[in-house]
């Protein structure tokens, strides 16, 4: 990437003059657009929009959830939010990847730079050929996130965009690292990924395509958590087949279609356990 690229910047006195009116004007609002000096930045409000009452009940109960993967990450309000995504905007660009530049941060307040269009965007107007190419690359790329010990938390095409020919990644709200183990965090992220994935593709041959990316480069300690928590998923779609379809919300749905095509992948993740294992044995015995 170019020298230009993940600089933070800084902003002069009559652009920090218009960020503060943008805030004036808009105190009610966690995400405001605005164009300072001919370009696009997002002010990101961390003191306002309190969690979903579900979410923080999700919370409340986490401590005691088991499998521990389902335990919610732990909350970043105010400063501690705008700390949380610098950390992790820092972390990820410090292995390489792009991100928004921290254009400006002050108490709970961050201004990002400008770096749409997201993925679900553009992936909305792609051909069915732009998308089939697209996606492997996605998932490639998270396995490389997974491979430098990195979790991104919230993995969502939302929270993505396309930049420099290489994926860009944002949002870095949740932290599930800080309650469970990195490696069940890091299959936490490739469930995330598959559920949206699953629900849309009607070809189980491409989410094996789009599975298969990930393991190929994801650590042998996460396939392995991700195949602890299919364990625990098993009885319970022989469960589900007892629950007429039309009382299944959309949630229980997606979460069902995705562990169904995953228990039925996991011949593909030991395969990817005794390749990636002997992978990493062979390069610690060269080191």
């Amino acid at each position: 990437m170019g020298d230009d690229t993940n600089k933070d910047e800084v902003l002069s006195a009559d652009e920090l003059s218009q960020v503060l009116h943008a805030l004036a004007g808009s105190p009610d609002r966690r995400i405001t657009p605005i164009n300072i000096s001919g370009r696009r930045v997002w002010i990101k409000r961390y003191d306002i929009e309190p969690r979903a009452l579900a979410k923080r009940l999700h919370w409340l109960i986490s401590p005691i959830l088991f499998p521990v993967f389902l335990r919610g990450s732990e909350p970043a309000l105010g400063e501690a939010g705008v700390e949380r995504e610098c950390s992790k905007l820092a972390a990820f660009r410090a292995a390489g990847f792009q991100t928004p530049d921290v254009v400006y941060r002050s108490g709970a307040t961050l201004v990002l730079s400008d770096v749409s269009p997201i993925l679900t965007e553009q992936l909305a107007g792609a051909t069915e050929l732009e998308r089939r190419e697209l996606l492997p690359i996605l998932f490639a790329v998270l396995g490389r996130i997974h491979s430098m010990g990195l979790v991104h938390g919230r993995p969502h095409l939302r929270d993505m965009s396309m930049r420099n020919g290489d994926i860009c990644f944002f949002d870095f709200e949740e932290a599930p690292e800080t309650t469970m183990p990195l490696a069940d965090a890091q299959a936490r992220d490739l469930w995330l990924m598959m559920l949206p994935v699953v629900a849309a593709e009607s070809d189980t041959g491409q989410c094996r395509l789009l599975l298969q990316a990930w393991l190929n480069r994801a650590p042998v300690a996460s396939i392995a958590a991700l195949l602890r928590f299919l364990k625990f998923c098993r009885p319970l779609l022989g469960l589900a087949r007892l629950v007429p379809v039309s009382l299944q919300g959309s949630d229980l749905k997606r979460f069902l279609g995705t562990a169904r095509f995953l228990v039925a992948s996991i011949s593909d993740m030991d395969s990817a356990i005794a390749t990636n294992g002997h992978r990493a044995g062979s390069q610690q015995v060269k080191s």
